[in-house]
């Protein structure tokens, strides 16, 4: 498949694409461009996240694995 027809093939399937592909599609289009996610996040979110990695580095909270197996015991009785 050659270049001009990836291009017809893509445009019309945005043409009848749903909301949510149109979404997706647009997502690696800035993706694409190099606009970082981060700068996208609201500040309380970007605060937060630095927080748990702070912790995380300090050797703080619990593994994955542990919090799992926690939660599937007391909830697949």
């Amino acid at each position: 498949m050659n270049t001009i027809q990836i291009r017809q093939k893509i445009h019309d399937y945005v043409d009848q694409a749903d909301d949510r592909l149109l979404t997706l599609i647009n997502g690696m289009i800035e993706a694409d461009k190099g606009q970082d996610w981060w700068d996208d996040l609201h500040p309380n979110l970007q605060t937060s996240i630095d927080r748990a990695l702070s912790q995380s580095e300090r050797g703080e909270g619990r593994p994955h694995e542990e919090v799992m197996s926690e939660i599937r015991a007391k909830y697949q009785k």
